[in-house]
């Protein structure tokens, strides 16, 4: 039986006995500093000896008493009578990727691949999930700041959590480091960059001029673009089952179809259409399945990307202004006409307030608000 000891200078160890299925038996012990984590361990340690004593460990126990490190992964075998199977990085990363290709927007998907990719290069595909540790995690981090910001290394470690969660569903190992890792401080300070009302009427201008960017219907995308603050794929994709003149509504749905596409949030949402946009949707015809389509959408979204560009250049607007920047127009303007930006927050479809609150220099200001302290 088990038991647990004061060591003279090694502070307590535990003292037990591992049963092989041949009849033979082996002595063990652990060293600990602190006694209430070797009393924690102290019921492992019994579970493991009645268990192997009995004959009844599963894969899942020795794996997990190997995690703890009870057991070596000799002893584990010879338990066993096989090798306990620990994925490596390589294989997990196998699996993420393919349920992220089921899962995940293309875009988002070809996002997953390159960063699952930095990962396997440094720690290797042949690594094992019980070798990454927080120590060789903090080695990464470090070597990666030296060719990307604080924020695009934080999502890479978000990545490294999801692989390593997978070999926890799998019992292959107990605890997550990477979930255990402070997220990293980016001390950038950005601000999302707008179309001002000048820079509206430029790019406007040159919209309605050029019928031959974007199939012909850049004025009515942009003014889309505008008027909605859909992400490019959320546009590309709507339909007119979601477009509710009448009532004026669109639902942005999010739909997991093939040929169709997922919110970046996984969620839908509902948005108004203002009365100058109502007029341009009406316009045009709806006896297809897409807004601007037909049974196919009219544009893909590499092409819209770079229509808009040509249309940006010939306005004179500078390379800061993409095509996101129209959404992000949409959200500033909101805000600079006092709506809460709670509402914002919906109507954008942001996930997190804090993503909202990036705009709140945009919200209106009555003067001095210092000169409403009366002390």
């Amino acid at each position: 039986m088990a038991r647990l000891y004061r060591h003279k200078t090694r502070g307590w160890q535990i003292h037990y006995k591992i049963y092989f299925p041949d009849g033979s038996a082996k002595r063990k012990w652990r060293t600990f500093t602190n006694k209430l984590r070797a009393q924690d361990i102290l019921q492992d340690v019994d579970r493991l000896e009645h268990r192997s004593l009995k004959n009844t460990l599963t894969r899942e126990d020795l794996r997990y008493f190997f995690n703890v490190k009870l057991l070596s992964r000799e002893e584990a075998d010879r338990l066993m009578g096989a090798a306990v199977e620990i994925p490596t990085i390589g294989e997990l990363a196998k699996e993420f990727l393919e349920k992220s290709k089921i899962e995940c927007r293309p875009r988002v998907h070809k996002t997953n691949e390159g960063r699952v990719q930095h990962l396997k290069d440094f720690f290797g595909e042949a690594t094992q999930a019980v070798e990454i540790t927080m120590e060789r995690i903090e080695r990464y981090r470090a070597q990666r700041l030296k060719d990307v910001t604080a924020a695009t290394v934080n999502k890479e470690i978000i990545k490294l959590g999801q692989l390593l969660d997978i070999a926890i569903d799998h019992g292959a190992i107990t605890e997550n480091p990477a979930r255990k890792i402070r997220k990293l401080r980016d001390t950038r300070e950005r601000k999302p960059r707008s179309l001002t009302k000048d820079e509206i009427k430029k790019l406007l201008d040159v919209a309605k001029a050029d019928r031959k960017q974007l199939r012909g219907v850049a004025y009515e995308i942009i003014m889309a673009y505008l008027y909605t603050g859909m992400r490019r794929e959320e546009l590309i994709y709507l339909e007119w089952e979601d477009v509710d003149l009448k009532k004026r509504k669109i639902t942005i749905q999010s739909k997991a179809e093939k040929g169709g596409f997922v919110t970046k949030t996984g969620r839908a949402r509902t948005i108004g259409i203002a009365s100058r946009l109502a007029e341009i949707l009406s316009s045009l015809p709806n006896d297809g399945r897409y807004v601007f389509g037909n049974t196919a959408p009219l544009i893909k979204s590499d092409g819209i990307t770079h229509g808009f560009r040509k249309l940006a250049d010939a306005a004179g607007l500078p390379k800061t202004i993409t095509l996101h920047s129209l959404r992000h127009t949409y959200i500033t303007h909101l805000m600079e006409a006092g709506v809460n930006p709670r509402r914002v927050q919906e109507l954008a479809g942001h996930k997190t307030f804090a993503t909202t609150w990036r705009y709140s220099h945009a919200l209106p200001s009555d003067g001095i608000e210092e000169d409403k302290l009366d002390f």
